[in-house]
């Protein structure tokens, strides 16, 4: 396998997708994956999967050197439900989707994970109180009421990129750990969860301050990360290029 020289992050606004090319990110996926996307109850919700998925495919050929067609790779599940890539050793990713918006992140071999959520979501801000470390607690408690979902969502995107980082999900305690802010940074207190010196972030509002992401990866060093928005041809581009199923002639 071709390494990947940094942690690739690609977010995509599901809005900004011409509709005409929905079928072509459909036909990227696998029949297993097709099977679960039409049984979708709402439609939102199967556009949501199909081009999570379907970004997924694309990303591992292209940060790959298109060792693989986006339709070939396969899957497995780790110890607690995280998906990784059969076969490849090192090769790493994650994905997430929301109202309007996904995420997807890769690289050769630093363990990640991502999360992305819409802003105006309705958050649950009693869960921090019960389930988040109590400094979390009282940092979200300071903040003006109007600021409050916002700073939850700030707290739950990290927590939650973290989880799927480690590979343990909701296995993992969220009180164990904490993010802090101004500067951004993390507590361990748990000393079974290591050194928490090998872990480096990312939080970024995407479009009008409309989703925020957050990326939590592991790596003694610092490698250096690229998140890309993904343009509506560049998409179509990535499609072309690794599929073959577009041309001039086929496609308006």
């Amino acid at each position: 396998m071709r390494g990947v020289d940094s942690i690739r992050i690609w977010t995509l606004a599901l809005d900004g997708i011409p509709e005409p090319l929905w079928p072509w990110l459909a036909a990227i996926l696998p029949a297993v994956e097709s099977e679960r996307a039409a049984r979708f109850v709402f439609e939102r919700h199967r556009r949501q999967y199909v081009a999570a998925h379907a970004l997924t495919r694309l990303m591992l050929t292209a940060a790959t050197g298109s060792v693989a067609a986006p339709a070939a790779w396969t899957f497995e599940i780790g110890a607690h439900g995280k998906p990784q890539v059969s076969g490849e050793a090192g090769l790493q990713f994650n994905l997430s989707h929301c109202e309007g918006a996904v995420v997807c992140a890769v690289s050769d071999s630093v363990e990640i994970g991502v999360d992305i959520e819409c802003v105006d979501r309705r958050v649950p801000l009693d869960l921090a109180g019960t389930h988040f470390a109590a400094c979390e607690g009282a940092w979200l408690r300071s903040l003006p009421a109007a600021q409050r979902p916002i700073g939850f969502l700030r707290l739950w995107t990290l927590k939650e990129a973290y989880i799927k980082a480690t590979g343990l999900g909701l296995a993992q305690r969220l009180d164990d750990f904490a993010f802090a802010f101004e500067p951004l940074r993390l507590t361990f207190f748990d000393p079974a969860l290591g050194d928490v010196g090998e872990w480096h972030f990312e939080q970024r509002v995407i479009g009008p301050r409309s989703h925020i992401m957050a990326a939590v990866w592991r790596d003694m060093a610092v490698a250096p990360v690229e998140v890309e928005v993904v343009q509506p041809e560049t998409l179509r581009a990535l499609v072309g290029q690794f599929t073959g199923l577009m041309s001039p002639r086929n496609f308006p």
